[in-house]
């Protein structure tokens, strides 16, 4: 039986999360600069790699008169010179994070990098963790999909030990 009644609207009294807001915020702002995929810019050091995310940042993604998807990165001058030799890596890799074309080009702009509190790396899992996990997705035949789940597993079984978390 449900509380919510038809018609019903229910309020909750009290200070509301910030959190909340702040997602809607960050997507109107993102929208702007043309990131309907608001992951490429809030899991950016994962996509990237931690190393290349302490020296770049997305800053725009735009379509061009072909229809490609340009991403441009402003990138401080040690990454530079860099992301132009990686640019075909780093676009597969943010192409295989979504599972699907999302950049096609990749601009470079030079500026300044704010300094941002990177995450923790995760926690390796445990060997028995890793077997576990492959069990999971043995069964998977795509391999991209497959990917992709173990990667969210990966995640979710490292943050379950780290917080105290129940797994399964």
């Amino acid at each position: 039986m449900s509380d919510e009644q038809p018609g019903i609207t229910i309020r909750r009294r009290g200070p509301k999360p910030v959190a909340e807001d702040a997602l809607q915020l960050l997507k109107g702002h993102l929208a702007k600069r043309g990131f309907a995929q608001v992951e490429l810019v809030t899991r950016w050091a994962e996509i990237a790699g931690r190393g290349l995310a302490l020296h770049c940042f997305p800053q725009k993604l735009s379509s061009g008169t072909t229809g490609a998807m340009t991403l441009t990165l402003v990138a401080d001058d040690r990454a530079s010179l860099e992301l132009q030799h990686q640019a075909p890596k780093l676009i597969d890799r943010i192409n295989r994070y979504f599972g699907r074309e999302v950049v096609s080009k990749i601009k470079v702009v030079a500026g300044d990098i704010p300094k941002t509190r990177m995450r923790p790396a995760p926690r390796p899992l445990t060997a028995a963790e890793e077997t576990e996990l492959k069990g999971w997705t043995a069964g998977i035949t795509d391999g991209d999909l497959r990917g992709a789940l173990e990667r969210l597993g990966r995640s979710a079984l490292a943050e379950s030990r780290k917080t105290g978390l129940p797994r399964r």
